[in-house]
């Protein structure tokens, strides 16, 4: 499709549109019941509304909040749909109406886009060390952990492929340019970099990497290794919403960003729900389309730096080589 036939398609569709569905991951709860009494069931229900509620808030602070006893005191307005397998209660939530209960109350919010996380976890244990992937035994609980936070993880294969890119001893030496390589094969936006020790009590050190560079890294302690799992899912929980949270109110402030590239409608579709469903972003208006990009109008909760970190979890979205844009407006490339 040639771009002067999508600009006329554009020009009639632009606000046909609506923000994107919140993934499903953040909305279900599976909380384990003793017997499926009414009372059993409103108790599961209320911890499940607790777990959603940190993961949308991206603190367990927030139940600390006025908010989150107005949320129980409602609970039939957020579940959606529950049901019960084996001895569990899989509870469904309104992720949305919670997102906007949370941020009317001016408490922080983290939505999308979330990063997914290339996890390399070595189980140091008493030998050489083993890395935690789909075969490990860790890894069940590794997957849960980070469900209960709604972290998005990719774990490596561990495979022949990654071995010879990569050895357990890389991640405790911190050879950084050999996970870079061994990452490469797999969809992801952060690195993390951690060991596992174990003994009279298991302790983790554990990085988070954009690339080569170290975002955030710290050392945890805990009674054991799914002590220290749990842990390990909060630090980096709670890392990453202090970095991507945003707790802030409309502004009359806007923000114009032109992006080169986008030479189809569907590409313009991903473009427009990519920058709509970002966490803190009030408005996302299409104010111009010419041969060579669109522009779009942003009104962003919080501050320029936050927006451009946000901005930059996307693949398909990147800075454009030169920066030099006419007036206030920031230029990106992309590469959908």
């Amino acid at each position: 499709m040639r771009f002067d036939r999508l600009r006329v398609v554009l020009a009639s569709i632009l606000l046909a549109l609506a923000a994107p569905a919140m993934s499903g991951a953040l909305d279900t709860v599976d909380v384990p019941v003793a017997d499926r009494s009414a009372d059993a069931m409103e108790a599961a229900l209320k911890a499940g509304l607790d777990e959603v509620l940190v993961r949308l808030s991206g603190s367990r602070d927030v139940l600390d909040e006025p908010v989150a006893q107005d949320a129980a005191e409602q609970l039939d307005r957020w579940v959606t749909r529950h049901d019960y397998r084996d001895n569990s209660l899989v509870a469904h939530y309104d992720v949305q109406g919670l997102l906007g209960l949370l941020s009317s109350a001016g408490v922080p919010v983290w939505g999308l886009p979330r990063p997914r996380l290339l996890v390399w976890l070595v189980d140091q244990g008493a030998g050489k060390g083993d890395m935690v992937s789909p075969e490990h035994p860790l890894y069940a609980e590794v997957e849960a952990e980070a469900a209960r936070r709604g972290l998005s993880l990719v774990f490596p294969q561990w495979d022949s492929e990654d071995r010879n890119a990569l050895a357990v001893a890389d991640i405790r030496g911190r050879f950084d340019d050999r996970l870079e390589q061994a990452s490469a094969r797999y969809p992801h936006e952060m690195t993390v970099a951690a060991v596992l020790y174990s003994g009279s009590s298991a302790k983790v050190s554990w990085r988070i990497l954009q690339g080569r560079k170290t975002l955030e890294q710290g050392r945890l302690e805990a009674d054991d290794n799914s002590a220290a799992v749990a842990r390990l899912a909060d630090e980096l929980a709670d890392t990453l919403a202090g970095r991507f949270a945003v707790k802030g109110n409309r502004t009359e402030q806007r923000t114009l960003l032109t992006v080169n590239g986008v030479d189809s409608l569907s590409g313009w579709h991903s473009l427009d729900q990519n920058l709509k469903g970002i966490s803190g972003m009030q408005q996302a208006m299409l104010i111009q389309v010419s041969d060579a990009s669109l522009v779009y109008a942003l009104d962003f909760a919080a501050d320029d730096s936050q927006l451009r970190d946000l901005l930059e979890l996307s693949s398909s979205l990147r800075p454009c080589p030169d920066p030099a844009v006419p007036g206030p407006q920031w230029l990106y490339c992309w590469q959908g």
